[in-house]
């Protein structure tokens, strides 16, 4: 039988809990201050049915149904209603770049274009431009990649050009094939380099929040075609725009754990660089789920040279089902010395994440240096 949770163990809280019955009312009051005769009672009451049940993003559709309910009809005159509720929503401060829970109450508006304002491509991309300001596009705008792709990928072209750092990130946060929570794109799925050159364009960004996103992107295509990520990489590192250290090291973060020779070539370091592990230990060897693990180890080189290391380890985690599913972290990088010893003790947290959940059982971690598992151990999670 599949291993349970201990009743002792509070869950982490949810997302979907920041989004909540408050979060509605504050859209209606929005939404009725620019548009006096706004059904809120209808509009509140549409939008909470069932509500407690659904995921964060399914209350997010509920509420964009709320507001396609409960706006006039005509797209035209309901789109100023929705980007003016944003503005008063938005008040004098605009929310975190980051997306935090403070500005996805504004997700819902941006579901409505997607839906309402699909046959209305050139007014809703307007739109998600400004909008894009309060809240990320990014979800949006893969409604229209489906249906106008030809019209949206000429519009993303332009805004590579755009003076706001949000603009320009949709345009690589927007094309990810591999975008989390959000739907796949079947032009992206079927050639998951086609925003290549757009990365081309944005991977020198002045601002370090739409570079991070370039790396994530090329991420996400070395998932699904490597060769095309590591030939993008070559091309970045040659053209050497800034901070490309920094935005390599994301970009090809998941072929670096998987150990492809390529990727660590790229990144300076050797697949076949001889090392030693010695004294591998795990204290403790029992653990309480919400106490924190330490993996106390060294590392000798035995080259002649001196060489740069990656060194990263995996736990396997005990599945739902009981069997293990393997995660890697990030560790260290370093340069071991000849016949020098490095110690490194590494830690890891075994609290409730709502993001992993974690259950009790024989639990293995290994050692990887540039991508090869070097010796593994285990412990117990209770």
């Amino acid at each position: 039988m599949p291993p349970s949770r201990p009743n002792e163990i509070e869950p982490a809280p949810l997302l979907k809990d920041g989004f909540n019955a408050a979060t509605v009312a504050g859209i209606a009051r929005d939404v009725a201050a620019v548009h006096p005769g706004f059904d809120t009672s209808t509009f509140v009451q549409t939008c909470l049915e069932g509500f407690e049940a659904c995921s964060l993003m399914q209350r997010v559709g509920r509420v964009a149904a709320g507001l396609q309910r409960c706006l006039p009809a005509d797209y035209r005159r309901a789109l100023p209603l929705v980007l003016g509720a944003m503005e008063v929503g938005a008040g004098s401060t605009l929310p975190a770049r980051d997306g935090g829970m403070a500005a996805f109450r504004f997700a819902p508006h941006l579901q409505y274009v997607a839906e309402a304002g699909l046959e209305h491509p050139e007014l809703s991309l307007d739109a998600l431009a400004q909008m894009t300001r309060h809240f990320t596009g990014e979800f949006a705008i893969r409604a229209f990649l489906d249906r106008w792709p030809t019209l949206t990928l000429e519009r993303l072209r332009r805004w590579c050009d755009d003076a706001d750092p949000r603009v320009r990130r949709l345009v690589s946060e927007g094309t990810r094939p591999l975008l989390p929570w959000a739907r796949r794109v079947a032009l992206l799925s079927a050639d998951p380099g086609l925003a290549l050159p757009l990365l081309d364009r944005l991977v020198d960004d002045a601002d370090e929040v739409v570079r991070r996103s370039v790396a994530n992107h090329l991420n996400d295509v070395s998932r699904l075609r490597p060769d095309l990520a590591l030939q993008a990489a070559q091309r970045w590192r040659t053209a050497a725009p800034r901070d490309i250290e920094r935005t390599l090291r994301r970009a090809l973060r998941t072929l670096v754990k998987q150990g492809d020779a390529g990727a660590l070539r790229l990144l300076g370091f050797a697949a076949d660089h001889a090392v030693a592990l010695q004294g591998l230990q795990l204290h403790p060897t029992a653990l309480q789920i919400g106490q924190t693990l330490d993996i106390a180890f060294s590392l000798e080189s035995l080259q002649p040279l001196p060489g740069s290391a990656c060194v990263d380890y995996a736990v396997h985690y005990v599945g739902a089902n009981g069997k293990p599913r393997r995660k890697v972290f990030k560790g260290a990088e370093c340069v071991l010395q000849p016949g020098f010893v490095a110690a490194f003790v590494l830690r890891r947290d075994f609290s409730p994440r709502s993001t992993r959940r974690l259950y009790p059982g024989t639990h293995r971690v290994d050692i990887l240096v540039n991508g090869r598992v070097l010796g593994s151990a285990s412990f117990e999670l209770r």
